[in-house]
């Protein structure tokens, strides 16, 4: 799907990308700033190109990256080849409850939602979005959550409960649509994701 593609933030069609605003860089020439600039350079080609050096970490194994997750680019909510049926296609509507960076407390329990809309003619039946791409942190959720039957032309909000980790960090995961044996219908796509910082009760 794109995203928050599958996307269908994040399938980024589970098929299931807006532009985020930029700010102009203040660019530096001493050697110092030459390898920061250089250092830069580098993580927007990674990106550019799909190629991203943060491993995936499953639930409980994982810790906060150095680097936000959210520097996937927007693009990446763009249509993507294919998918595995001929017709099917998803598109990211929006985040509907906690957007990307927002924040909970430790062991918060919240509900993730996505719209996503059903833009192919092929009809959404038996479906469910699975844990499949990059995350990070330790919260817990479902092995897979139900994409309620959904007609050509509509739009479904989908759910997925979590629980945040018990320490503070990034909580990031990336979701995507499949069938109950686990087959992706829309391979081609990224993805779509939530992308939570869990802080102390006491630092909100």
């Amino acid at each position: 799907m794109r995203r928050k593609d599958q996307s269908s933030k994040r399938q980024r069609s589970a098929s299931a990308a807006t532009s985020r605003r930029g700010r102009s860089p203040h660019w530096v020439t001493t050697p110092a700033g030459a390898a920061v600039v250089a250092g830069v350079a580098t993580v927007i080609a990674a990106v550019v190109t799909g190629v991203f050096t943060v491993l995936p970490a499953r639930p409980g194994t994982g810790s906060a990256p150095t680097v936000s997750p959210s520097i996937h680019a927007r693009a990446a909510r763009k249509v993507m080849p294919h998918s595995r049926i001929p017709g099917d296609k998803s598109i990211f509507v929006k985040d509907v409850t906690f957007p990307d960076n927002s924040s909970v407390k430790t062991g918060q329990h919240f509900t993730k939602k996505w719209e996503l809309k059903n833009d192919g003619a092929i009809p959404w039946q038996a479906r469910y979005l699975i844990p499949d791409g990059t995350s990070t942190g330790n919260c817990s959720y479902p092995p897979r959550v139900r994409v309620p039957a959904t007609k050509p032309g509509q739009t479904v909000i989908i759910s997925v409960p979590v629980i945040a980790a018990q320490t503070p960090g990034l909580c990031y995961v990336t979701w995507k649509m499949a069938n109950a044996t686990g087959s992706l219908y829309f391979p081609g796509y990224v993805g779509i994701w939530f992308e939570i910082k869990v802080l102390n009760p006491v630092s909100m």
